[in-house]
């Protein structure tokens, strides 16, 4: 757990992209691309935060999707991404308050990995502390802020639906949806869109297992 604190620490993070190319959190675009390009038409505007080194952008543009704009609060990352791939936007700034992003400016906001990082000094996954909730509902509000109406956040995760659905639940203006892939690990594809209500029997069938993630501040 002490090895891993660095990853929710800027400099950490500035050092690694001074020589960092590509790293894949998880995996890669291919193993869960059967979940979500089906969801996203080929005009629609993406954000993708904490991209880090990610190569999904480039997949996506490679496949058809040209209007990317890639964020990390890592100003050393976007000014290495713009350089090397100009033809997307970067955009240096901090998930949980996007104040470089416009309201409603996106169809799809995209994230791997990076709630995980940003709770990475959790102690417990069952009680998670004050600050992880206030975190996470900064996080979910500034994602809500900036997508459009109807606009779909789509988060890749290892964290178990008992987790991340009673989490993602603390922002009441998205439905959640939930996919699984992977074989000898298995992750998870969060689907949420705005504007519309959540499933009744997935929100009641996850709430009531790790209930600390829904408590109030």
């Amino acid at each position: 757990m002490e090895a891993n604190s660095q990853y929710a620490r800027m400099d950490y993070w500035d050092e690694r992209f001074k020589t960092e190319k590509n790293f894949e959190w998880l995996s890669g675009l291919d193993a869960f691309q059967h979940l979500i390009t089906p969801l996203i038409s080929k005009d629609s505007s993406i954000a993708h935060v904490g991209c880090g080194s990610s190569q999904v952008s480039m997949q996506l543009w490679d496949l058809g999707y040209t209007n990317i704009t890639n964020i990390d609060y890592s100003q050393v990352l976007i000014d290495n991404g713009s350089l090397e791939y100009p033809c997307m936007k970067w955009v240096a700034d901090d998930i949980t308050i996007l104040k470089n992003c416009e309201s409603s400016s996106f169809d799809v906001v995209f994230e791997k990995a990076t709630i995980e990082a940003i709770l990475v000094n959790e102690k417990s996954a069952w009680e998670p502390s004050d600050s992880a909730l206030q975190n996470l509902e900064n996080i979910f509000s500034s994602i809500c802020r900036v997508l459009k109406p109807n606009g779909m956040f789509i988060s890749v995760s290892f964290t178990q639906p008992h987790f991340r659905v009673p989490a993602l639940l603390r922002e009441r203006n998205w439905s959640i949806e939930v996919f699984e892939f992977g074989e000898t690990f298995h992750y998870y594809v969060y689907v949420c869109r705005k504007g519309n209500s959540s499933n009744s029997e997935l929100a009641q069938r996850y709430s009531s297992i790790a209930k600390s993630w829904l408590r109030p501040l």
